[in-house]
C-alpha cells in the first residue's frame, strides 16, 4: 500500500463511509418489507459491504 497517495487513501475512507451509509439504508428497507427473498438479498449486500470495508481497512 506504499504506492497510494493521499487522495487515493481519502477515496478509500469515503468508500468505507458510503458502505456504512448504504447498510443503514438497507437495514431500514428490510424493516418495511415482508418479502423474505428481498430481505435475504439485502442481508447479503450488507454482508458484502462489511467484508469490503474490512478488507480495505486491513490493507491500510
Amino acid at each position: 500500500m506504499d504506492t497510494l497517495n493521499q487522495m487515493e487513501l481519502q477515496d478509500i475512507r469515503h468508500t468505507c463511509g458510503a458502505s456504512s451509509d448504504l447498510c443503514k439504508k438497507i437495514e431500514y428497507y428490510k424493516t418495511i418489507t415482508n418479502n423474505q427473498k428481498a430481505i435475504d438479498i439485502m442481508t447479503k449486500i450488507c454482508g458484502t459491504c462489511d467484508q469490503l470495508k474490512q478488507a480495505l481497512s486491513n490493507m491500510l
